[in-house]
């Protein structure tokens, strides 16, 4: 037995009217920010439409901003020429055992190789436009014998989920497949016999119908019955969607109620939903190009009125004399209009309206103030310093130094990017390729399973700029103290400002020793200097010996009576 699918349906239908609100504003952003991104599943056909590129579209500057923010984004946060993140301990624990370190930094190495190997990187810049103009991202990480693969769902095509932590655990994603398609995906016994039918008799195999693809926590819905395949604690559900009487309510059209296709699970939920900016327990984020969406829109009319005032001043309205009118006036290049020049005070051919030079000038100053309102707000200024070809080698510290106040602003989107996206995608990366086996061997006695991920992009280090300078203040100023109160430094601990400089600059757990080996260094130094100290404390007895024996051979060699240091001792000049 399986799921009541006819619930899971209206679950679908649920957070499809809870979408709703948004469905207006995602047609502008689509239209005026990402041409082509946004499918449109409001239609009463189900067919999920690309929003064409709009013809009157007049300025691309929102379109332009939103891919120097999604470029920006990639070369910033998971740039494939540079390292972006660093497998770590949990809690970063002062003793590390014996070969994890290297372990550690191996294991990196391999995960950054099967990221390449994959499609991650063309789908995460995919997912940085998404979010930065529709505020919602959805991307679907798995794994079969061939890899990792990751499925960039399309804005419009997903509904999502959440659960009383605001997380996102659920989401149901509408794909309109073909009955070959439909034959070819699931098992044969799953799949209705009218679409069978349609492939087998090569009738109709490019109809589309709605599938539908359900992902949520196991215990949201209960089973009639246990299910076939497995327990897993995520379910997994493709069905073939139903339709819905507006007059009755019951399910008609394709073989009338929905029917399942397909059902499996998974041991983690496989998809990450990152959102922009959300407000309280909202589904759904704002994104920055909602923000600036008014502007866009006025400098879309704005630009429109320029064009008919330059188009004015290029080719005005003219008033012809009566005279012409027989014979017309030809206004192409080289053209010759006859006219009788015995007339005085009449002008030909003159124009009604010329826009003058101030007109035009303010204009298109306007239309420069709000295209830089609108890059301001899709942050291109900062994105571009990612992307200016002369300034390829920018480190962190320059990015700091240089866009502080903007890192500001962007610091929670970024912090919120890590949570929901970058650290659950290295984390379920981390779990598949042990699950396949794709993981370099560990060491012995060593488990595992508390490994974390700490990010080293040049947007996570630029965050992080700040800390290294407070670290490097705090050493110069208590040695700087020592010079006058030496016992500050017993307040500093070495190895603990060592780990944590090391730390803030995203430096390789490679480079700090093992914690035995540490200890053996110093228990070597430890000893030699006790050595050291010892032949210090013989040679300075020997040399004292020496003195005593060197003086008391003088003593016995002075004659008495001549008011010598040994006479004085003995009392006074011999026979006084």
């Amino acid at each position: 037995m399986a799921f009541d699918i006819t619930r899971l349906q209206t679950r679908y239908e649920e957070l499809r009217l809870e979408r709703s609100g948004f469905t207006e504003v995602y047609r502008e952003i689509a239209r005026l920010f990402a041409p082509g991104r946004y499918r449109d599943d409001t239609a009463s056909d189900y067919h999920l439409r690309a929003y064409p590129i709009d013809s009157k579209l007049v300025n691309s500057t929102g379109v332009l901003a939103l891919r120097a923010m999604a470029a920006g984004l990639h070369g910033g946060m998971t740039s494939p020429v540079r390292p972006w993140f660093r497998l770590i301990l949990q809690g970063n624990p002062a003793e590390v055992p014996d070969g994890l370190n290297a372990w550690l930094d191996l294991t990196t190495q391999t995960m950054q190789a099967v990221l390449h190997q994959s499609n991650f990187y063309s789908a995460i810049h995919g997912l940085y436009a998404d979010l930065g103009a529709f505020g919602t991202a959805l991307l679907v990480e798995t794994a079969d014998e061939d890899g990792i693969h990751f499925h960039l769902c399309n804005p419009g095509e997903f509904v999502i989920d959440i659960n009383s932590n605001n997380e996102v655990d659920a989401f149901y994603r509408r794909m309109h497949m073909t009955a070959r398609q439909i034959v070819d995906k699931f098992d044969n016994k799953n799949v209705p016999d009218f679409i069978k039918g349609q492939c087998e008799h090569t009738r109709n195999v490019t109809a589309r119908y709605d599938v539908i693809h359900a992902v949520f926590p196991r215990n949201e819905f209960k089973t009639l019955g246990r299910v076939a395949s497995t327990d897993k604690p995520y379910a997994s559900v493709y069905f073939l969607l139903g339709s819905s009487s507006s007059s009755t309510g019951e399910l008609t059209g394709l073989g009338g109620k929905p029917s399942i296709l397909e059902e499996g699970g998974y041991d983690t939920f496989p998809a990450f939903a990152p959102r922009w900016d959300i407000s309280n327990s909202d589904r759904y984020g704002i994104s920055p190009a909602m923000q600036v969406l008014p502007d866009c829109k006025m400098l879309q009319a704005m630009t429109t009125t320029l064009r008919k005032l330059q188009h004015k001043a290029a080719d005005p309205p003219l008033v012809v004399d009566q005279s012409l009118r027989a014979t017309g006036v030809r206004l192409t290049p080289g053209g010759l209009s006859y006219f009788d020049s015995t007339r005085t005070g009449v002008t030909p051919v003159a124009p009604i309206h010329q826009p003058d030079a101030q007109t035009l000038q303010y204009s298109m100053q306007a239309i420069q103030e709000v295209e830089e309102i609108i890059k301001d707000g899709m942050y291109v200024e900062l994105f571009r310093t990612f992307l200016d070809d002369e300034r390829h080698n920018v480190t962190a510290t320059e990015i700091s130094a240089r866009q502080s106040e903007k890192l500001v602003l962007l610091g929670p989107v970024l912090e919120r990017l890590h949570k929901e996206l970058l650290q659950p995608v290295i984390q379920r990366t981390f779990a598949l390729m042990r699950e396949w086996g794709a993981l370099p061997p560990p060491p012995n006695n060593v488990d595992i399973i508390n490994v974390d991920v700490t990010f080293e992009s040049v947007l996570a280090q630029a965050q992080r700029a700040s800390l290294s300078a407070n670290i490097e203040q705090g050493v110069v100023f208590v040695g700087n103290l020592a010079q006058m109160a030496p016992e500050a430094l017993d307040l500093l601990s070495a190895d603990n400002t060592v780990r944590a400089y090391l730390d803030r600059i995203a430096a390789p757990a490679s480079m700090l020793r093992e914690q035995s080996e540490v200890e053996a260094i110093r228990q070597q130094r430890s000893e030699q200097q006790a050595q050291q100290q010892q032949m210090a404390m013989g040679n300075q007895a020997l040399a004292e010996a020496g003195a005593l024996a060197d003086a008391a051979k003088t003593m016995g060699e002075t004659r008495l009576g001549q008011g010598s240091v040994l006479d004085n001792l003995l009392g006074g000049p011999a026979g006084g």
